[in-house]
């Protein structure tokens, strides 16, 4: 312990104490994923203390007890992460595995609907939803749900086989997804889309194979800590060489793609944040970065990367999709709509993009223009029950109560299959304030 104190007070020393939290929570993940669970509990200890608001701290506690055995206990750290960030999908995600463990399954299941409703390509609570449906014989929503996992989840996942037998359980044909396709290095290379996990080559070793194990029989040394580095980096203010990005930044980005999918976003930007100050004219760092300060809501410090991203590449596609995400999140609504607007201008038929525009609308108190925005959303998305939802509630405002009733009860019928109820329940608040019929 004398030595995650001294390690902890040159965190402290080294971030002012609006970062101080994060700092330890990032020193946590790291001594966790070592097997050092005390000294990990004794960040996020003091990380709460620092910020008793912090969900993330709260979470990353919960883990640590959660490996423990000490369930209970970690179910409550989960309830205030979720007090303080009531989406937090990882929150979510851990809080339906322990209820699940516990036996509380209706309780898990509500997690990883809530879980997926915040972020809809969080790869585990769909693997995680889809096997307790199965385990409940929800067969028909459980293939839906597996189906989901197949199309989101690297190739190299881990549950890739279960999934596969699932699939093939329910009576699921099992080929590979379209992203499952091979891409040649040069492609990876030029493209500043975010390319999943499974485009590596055939034969190529994924990032963390191309780690060393660590040694389960003693801790790491201090020397070969990455946080622990950086700490002392940024104590000394060493500048960092400017480089081209190679294999290694690739492996790198590679690895923090997955991390993002599994919600681990403290440690994605933890990989990070090296490649970025080795290498700032690489737009595909920047996008990264500001895909995981959009998650952690770090919303200046996200809007700081797109900028980059824009700057480096005025033309990106992927950076203009993000800018409107982001500005739409900071409530930001103009600037959200012009940002979206400039996508809608380059691919019209963009349905993330007409999605934003439709939440500004609405905000902006412009419905029929929203409901128009929806309706493109349901072009391209037909089951998608939250977009139903926001178009009914656009054109009850608009006072079109038929199609009201029409767009809502589509998304009470998708809800249901789909098993979202949160979605059912506001179309039915809705559908309740329509005049009769």
């Amino acid at each position: 312990m004398e030595e995650v104190e001294k390690l902890i007070a040159e965190v402290l020393g080294c971030h002012p104490r609006a970062e101080q939290a994060g700092a330890l929570c990032a020193l946590g993940e790291e001594l966790s994923m070592n097997g050092e669970l005390v000294s990990a509990l004794a960040c996020f200890d003091r990380a709460v203390r620092i910020d008793v608001r912090s969900p993330t701290a709260w979470c990353g506690r919960a883990e640590v007890l959660a490996r423990q055995g000490r369930q209970g206990e970690a179910v409550g750290c989960l309830e205030r992460a979720l007090d303080a960030k009531p989406g937090f999908a990882r929150a979510l995600l851990l809080k339906g595995d322990l209820l699940r463990k516990m036996g509380h399954r209706e309780e898990a299941l509500g997690c990883y609907e809530k879980a997926v409703q915040s972020m809809p390509d969080l790869v585990g609570a769909w693997f995680s939803r889809a096997a307790l449906l199965y385990e409940l014989d929800r067969r028909q929503e459980a293939r839906a749900a597996i189906s989901r996992f197949v199309e989101l989840a690297p190739a190299d996942h881990p549950e890739i086989i279960g999934a596969r037998m699932m699939q093939a359980e329910l009576g699921l044909a099992t080929q590979p997804p379209a992203h499952a396709k091979k891409a040649s290095r040069k492609s990876v290379r030029r493209s500043s889309r975010s390319i999943p996990a499974a485009t590596r080559r055939k034969g190529e070793p994924s990032a963390k194979a191309s780690e060393p194990p660590a040694k389960a029989s003693e801790p790491p040394p201090a020397e070969s800590r990455p946080l622990k580095n950086s700490v002392r980096a940024a104590a000394d203010k060493r500048a960092v060489p400017v480089g081209e990005v190679g294999d290694e930044e690739e492996a790198v980005f590679i690895l923090v793609r997955e991390m993002l999918v599994a919600a681990r976003h403290v440690e994605a930007l933890r990989k990070l944040e090296p490649i970025v100050q080795r290498c700032p004219r690489s737009v595909e760092a920047w996008l990264l970065r500001a895909r995981i300060l959009l998650a952690l809501e770090q919303y200046d410090a996200a809007l700081s990367s797109i900028e980059r991203v824009l700057g480096l590449d005025a033309k990106n596609l992927d950076g203009a999709r993000l800018l409107a995400r982001l500005l739409s999140a900071m409530k930001k609504d103009q600037r959200a709509l012009e940002a979206a607007d400039r996508v809608v201008a380059l691919v019209p038929d963009d349905p993330d993009a007409h999605r934003v525009r439709g939440d500004c609308l609405v905000t902006l108190m412009r419905p029929a223009e929203a409901a128009v925005a929806f309706e493109k959303v349901i072009h391209h998305r037909p089951a998608d029950a939250a977009a139903w939802l926001a178009l009914g509630r656009a054109l009850r405002q608009v006072r079109k109560p038929a199609m009201a009733r029409m767009a809502l009860m589509k998304a009470i019928a998708l809800g249901e299959t789909s098993s979202l109820p949160s979605v059912v329940e506001q179309a039915n608040e809705v559908l309740a304030k329509l005049p009769p019929e």
